[in-house]
């Protein structure tokens, strides 16, 4: 039977990204009632509050990989509070723009003493490079860092790199890849697009995103970009990614069905920006998706 302990922190880095914002995503969603929508399912919640705050600023001095300093201290960060947050339970990651991803996985691995799998749920393959790197915002280079790709005062914030290995990672649901990212997509252990993943079914996807972590059926890292969710239905984003994206509730069943599975010790919410949700009207529907994996969980 699954522990009903759930651990909650929050990430509020806006480091990566292109503007203000991210950073107070954390704080949105509690507000729009995480945590007492935690407790009804029955849940014992281990509330961690959240880390300092690691702001974006304008880095014209390093076009290619602007504000490096800072997401380098995100990254740190986020790995030590994933070594405190595990020890709880299974953890709930409220981001921030999504290059915590590299210092989460890295913490986790850390902690359980081996190597931790990610299913990386994106619009976009996020496996640019500085070389690579059509604008230099780090958080296009997420899953390129947590890979060991990038600069190195960044992947190795969270401990020696990579963080985890390419053929441990599941991408799924994208619908943008740069052409400098194309590559390294064949080293992952699955790249499901988003109309592959419609095709196939929510329930197909999930099963394949957790077979294509190939770490001998050890512990994964489920990380969930909002934008993965079509921008009609989830506006509230600093970058709108082009195409058709999946469906709200495409991507509810996607993640609820892959958090069921007790290889799953932790998820992050990553790239929700509240400033441009006034009424809260999407966290709320953030909200409602984390609690649903988590009550699904629960039940074992």
């Amino acid at each position: 039977m699954p522990s009903s302990k759930i651990a909650v922190f929050g990430v509020p880095t806006a480091a990566g990204g292109r503007a203000t914002g991210l950073e107070r995503a954390p704080f949105a969603l509690r507000e729009a009632g995480l945590l007492a929508r935690l407790r009804a399912t029955g849940a014992r919640v281990v509330n961690l509050s959240d880390l300092s705050l690691f702001p974006y600023r304008d880095d014209a001095e390093h076009p290619q990989a602007r504000n490096a300093e800072v997401v380098e201290c995100a990254v740190r960060a986020a790995a030590d509070e994933m070594t405190r947050a595990l020890g709880e339970g299974f953890t709930i990651v409220l981001g921030g723009d999504c290059t915590l991803v590299a210092g989460t996985v890295a913490g986790a691995s850390r902690t359980l003493g081996q190597p931790v799998g990610v299913v990386y749920i994106d619009a976009d393959a996020d496996l640019n490079t500085p070389d690579t790197s059509p604008s230099g915002y780090l958080n296009g280079m997420a899953l390129a860092l947590a890979l060991g790709r990038g600069p190195s005062n960044v992947v190795a914030a969270g401990g020696a790199p990579p963080a985890v290995a390419a053929d441990h990672v599941s991408l799924v649901g994208f619908r943008a890849v740069d052409p400098g990212e194309r590559p390294a997509l064949g080293d992952l252990g699955l790249a499901l697009p988003a109309a592959a993943a419609r095709r196939l079914g929510m329930r197909v996807a999930a099963a394949l995103a957790l077979d294509g972590v190939g770490n001998g059926d050890g512990p994964i890292l489920v990380h969930l970009d909002v934008d993965v969710i079509d921008a009609a239905e989830m506006p509230a984003k600093q970058f709108l990614t082009p195409g058709a994206g999946l469906a709200y509730a495409e991507v509810a069943d996607l993640v609820t069905a892959i958090v069921a599975s007790p290889r799953v010790v932790a998820l992050e919410v990553t790239e929700y920006d509240p400033s441009r949700d006034p009424q809260g009207e999407h966290a709320r529907k953030i909200v409602d998706l984390i609690v649903r994996a988590a009550s699904r969980r629960l039940q074992g």
